[in-house]
Order: C-alpha cells, then structure tokens, then sequence
C-alpha cells in the first residue's frame, strides 16, 4: 500500500498600491504540481503592477524539502522574479535551510532571512516599511513647519491683544507666561492622548 504524505503550499495575498503582502506555508515534499497551482496565483496577483514590491512571511516549520522538478521549479521562479521580492523571512527550524537561505540571497535581489521565531520574522518584515511611512510624515511637517509655527504665534498674538482689550493696565509679560502655561498644559494632555493611542487612525 503506497502511503500518500500531506505536501503543499498555502498561499495568503493582501495588496496596497504596488506593495504585496505574502503569507506562505509550505507542508512536507514540494512537487512540481504545488508549484503549478502556486505560481499562476502570485504571477496574477502581481500582473499590471509597474514596479511591485513583495514582501513574503514563509512558515517552513512542516517543509521537508523539494523533488528535485519542483526544486527547479522554485529556482526558476526565484529568478524571473528576484527584482520584485523586497523582503522575505523565511521561518524554518533546520539548519539546512538556514544554509540555503543565505545562498539565496545571492540571487535575489531584495532580502532574504532566516528566521526560529516567528514573531521576529514579522518584526523585521514590518521594520523597513514602517520607517518608510516615518519618512513620509516626517518630510510632509516639516515642509509645513513654518507655517504651523506662524499659526502658533498668530495665536499667542490674538490671546495677547485681547489680554489688553480686557485689562488696560495688564502687565504683558504676565498674561504671556500665563498664556505659555496654558499651551504648555494642552501639548502634554495631547502628548497623553498620542501614548493612549487616541491619534494612532485618526
């Protein structure tokens, strides 16, 4: 009786403009058929997309490895495509892999890493991504800048001139520290609003 072993690859796909999201598992021995049915999906998912960007989480932890069509299989595909990977952490648990990554990498043109752990895969797959988004904000404010300073002080201005309106004989040094104060004391209940996360979708 022939025994028939689990083997495959499943296969999750999420997009944002040209950026892919891959989640891979792969189970026991590849075949050339796995691939069969796996490369048409990834190729579609990407047909179109001037210059995509793919980021891949693979679990390896149940991959015993490639027949050898499929290992070619693989290869191939790996260098159709090698401009297109930007990261993949790859989550194994034998030292082979750990090996073959590092050949890879070689070939590929983003990054590839070995990784036991998976919640570490997922932090350095994240980790480019999320400094891109910083650079992002941190360009748009501080092109606007100036201008949000010149808001500020437009606003110390107005409180300071209607301080005088009030009280002819204020003394302005006083009503201006008053004022800081008070902006001072609002800043911190946003700066508490940011750490309990009120402005994280706002």
């Amino acid at each position: 009786m022939v025994e028939h072993k689990e083997h495959g690859i499943s296969l999750g796909i999420s997009r944002v403009d040209n950026t892919f999201f891959m989640k891979m598992k792969l189970i026991g021995t590849l075949t050339h058929e796995d691939y069969r049915v796996m490369i048409p999906m990834i190729e579609n998912a990407i047909k179109g997309v001037e210059n995509p960007k793919i980021k891949v989480l693979v679990d390896a932890t149940e991959f015993n490895g490639w027949e050898l069509r499929a290992a070619w299989d693989d290869l191939r595909f790996g260098l159709k495509h090698s401009d297109d990977f930007d990261k993949i952490a790859f989550v194994g648990n034998k030292k082979w892999e750990e090996y073959g990554i590092k050949i890879s990498n070689w070939f590929m043109g983003g990054e590839m890493k070995y990784f036991e752990d998976i919640e570490k895969a997922m932090e350095w797959i994240n980790q480019k991504e999320d400094k891109e988004k910083k650079d992002v904000i941190q360009k748009e404010l501080s092109s606007r800048e100036e201008e949000i300073k010149k808001s500020l002080e437009a606003l110390f201005k107005a409180n300071m001139k209607i301080t005088d309106w009030d009280v002819p004989e204020a003394d302005d040094e006083e009503a201006a520290k008053i004022l800081i104060d008070i902006f001072a004391k609002k800043v911190e209940e946003i700066r508490e609003d940011i750490k309990n996360g009120k402005y994280k979708n706002y």
